[in-house]
């Protein structure tokens, strides 16, 4: 209910070309929000971990996970600049699409785009120097 009651004003400033759609995915953000209201604290516990390749960090699979590489993971991400660290874990962790980040954060796409290559390229670095 609180949806609708926020949304009513709302909706005469939304270009709105298909609803049913348009509805589903203000009513998903808006579920979206709430639980992460509810969970400030994002649990790094997941067994995630980014290992650098050629261009890109890859996400390995739990059997892949070393304690040292999880903690190198979690020093680095907190050691990001905001804007990359919240980037990177709404790509990486709660697997947003660009479009869902924008309207998430308020970001532009170029931005979002960049600031989860360059959180990339940082996170990369970091965790090469801290498994050395």
């Amino acid at each position: 209910m609180q949806l609708f009651e926020d949304l009513l004003p709302k909706v005469p400033y939304y270009e709105i070309k298909v609803f049913k759609p348009w509805l589903y995915r203000v009513a998903k953000n808006h579920c979206l929000q709430i639980l992460r209201k509810e969970n400030k604290e994002i649990p790094l516990d997941y067994t995630i971990n980014l290992v650098e390749s050629d261009e890109f960090l890859h996400l390995l699979s739990e059997e892949d996970t070393s304690e040292e590489q999880l903690n190198a993971l979690k020093h680095c991400l907190e050691k990001l600049p905001e804007f990359q660290r919240i980037s990177i874990m709404h790509f990486f962790m709660e697997e947003m699409s660009y479009a869902d980040i924008v309207e998430q954060t308020g970001f532009t796409l170029n931005n979002v785009k960049s600031y989860i290559q360059n959180g990339k390229r940082n996170l990369k670095i970091c965790i090469k120097n801290q498994t050395q």
